[in-house]
């Protein structure tokens, strides 16, 4: 039996971690992590195959990061850590919320890193008992899969971030009304302030994008605020704001 123990112990050592490093851009993140790691790998590296995947769900549900963890030779691992970069920033339920690209969502205080300019655009998503998103638990902190239109916030970002009236949006309200979408921008360049209405639905085969901007552009030369409403058929109407 003394053989049998003395063995064992000598393949615990055999496998023993023999290297770990990590590579997070933050000593939060990384403390963090060994927090929360698990002691057993230290002493027996393939169990850290298999508590790799734990760890990252959690420390990707718990902050806005990636993780990734490999085996760069035997007994010897790395693990890397990244911020997420927020894709879209979001007025929802009375807080501001980032979404990355992937659509996981997370409190914007809550440790973001906003040193992209896309994300100086805010959305505003008023509540309407209408919404499925307005019925789902939403949690107050950690990370989680976004429950808002992510591909119509894509498809107009798409579609309009390449005009000059799109770059002086410092907010756009999204609401759907009699089942089309009802975009409400509001736009500021020096002392002069808009108020942009698009329903990209009336515009058919036509560019209300482009005709915005050509009509953006003669507002700017003449001054004063406007309203400029694209909510109506292969028409835009102008009003003083």
């Amino acid at each position: 039996m003394a053989g049998v123990v003395f063995y064992f112990v000598q393949y615990k050592a055999w496998f023993a971690l023999s290297g770990y490093r990590v590579e997070a851009q933050s000593s939060a993140v990384e403390q963090r992590l060994w927090e929360v790691f698990p002691r057993r790998c230290l002493t027996f590296w393939p169990y850290l195959l298999k508590d790799s995947r734990g760890l990252k769900e959690f420390l990707e549900s718990d902050m806005p990061v990636t993780v990734e963890t490999h085996m760069e030779s035997f007994g010897r691992f790395v693990t890397k850590i990244e911020w997420l970069k927020p894709w879209v920033k979001v007025d929802w339920r009375g807080k501001i919320w980032c979404i990355s690209h992937d659509g996981r969502m997370w409190q914007f205080e809550d440790g973001s890193k906003d040193d992209d300019g896309a994300v100086n655009l805010v959305w505003k998503i008023p509540e309407s008992p209408t919404r499925d998103e307005n019925n789902i638990q939403v949690p107050m902190s950690g990370v989680f899969k976004s429950p808002l239109p992510t591909d119509i916030f894509a498809s107009f970002l798409n579609e309009f971030n390449t005009f000059k009236w799109f770059e002086a949006a410092s907010d756009v309200t999204y609401e759907s009304r009699a089942g089309m979408n009802l975009f409400i921008l509001r736009l500021a360049s020096g002392s002069q302030k808009f108020e942009l209405y698009l329903q990209p639905e009336k515009y058919p085969g036509q560019d209300v994008g482009q005709t915005v901007d050509e009509i953006f552009q003669k507002l700017l030369r003449e001054g004063g605020n406007h309203v400029i409403d694209a909510t109506y058929e292969g028409k835009i109407l102008l009003r003083g704001l």
